[in-house]
């Protein structure tokens, strides 16, 4: 009778001491969170903006290439080497503006994406401790948690927090 006591008793205080644990769907998460819809509207209007003027520069350059077209039968070898040689140092040219571009779009996009996941982190930490969790599971798709009860998806209340901390934040800049 007393071991049977005692393992109530333990059964009881071990119930007591369940580790609350939640989990977000990070994909989730990230393409309804504020921040990150912004940062690709953002990302899209320079990509646009930078598309344009490399267009602009590409524009020129196209039409000396169909000059050249135009007058190169009649044009010694020597002059045809010359526009060649112009004209092949003027494509890598907009070949290597075309390669910054991209790398400076790329840059950015990782460096804003860190901030905006070290943001998400800060408020995930702020917010299992605030709400009594001793663990916060990340999910995308079928990755880290296989299976997890509804009853433990804490997405939407994260989601909200980092929206509501987002429009905070953004409304004093």
């Amino acid at each position: 009778m007393k071991k049977l006591v005692l393992l109530a008793f333990a059964i009881m205080l071990a119930s007591c001491n369940q580790t609350k644990i939640g989990y977000v769907n990070v994909e989730n998460l990230m393409k309804d969170y504020k921040a990150t819809k912004v940062l690709e509207t953002q990302l899209k209007t320079k990509q646009e903006k930078i598309s344009k003027q490399l267009d602009s520069l590409q524009a020129p350059f196209k039409v000396k290439v169909q000059n050249y077209y135009q007058r190169a039968q009649k044009m010694s070898a020597s002059a045809r080497a010359k526009v060649e040689k112009e004209l092949q140092q003027q494509q890598q040219m907009l070949q290597l503006n075309q390669q910054q571009a991209a790398r400076q779009l790329q840059d950015e996009n990782k460096t804003e994406s860190e901030k905006i996941t070290k943001r998400v982190d800060s408020l995930v930490a702020n917010f299992a401790k605030a709400k009594g969790y001793q663990l916060i599971l990340g999910t995308s798709g079928n990755g880290t948690v296989m299976y997890g009860d509804t009853k433990l998806d804490v997405t939407h209340q994260v989601l909200d927090i980092l929206n509501a901390d987002f429009d905070k934040n953004s409304i004093k800049h």
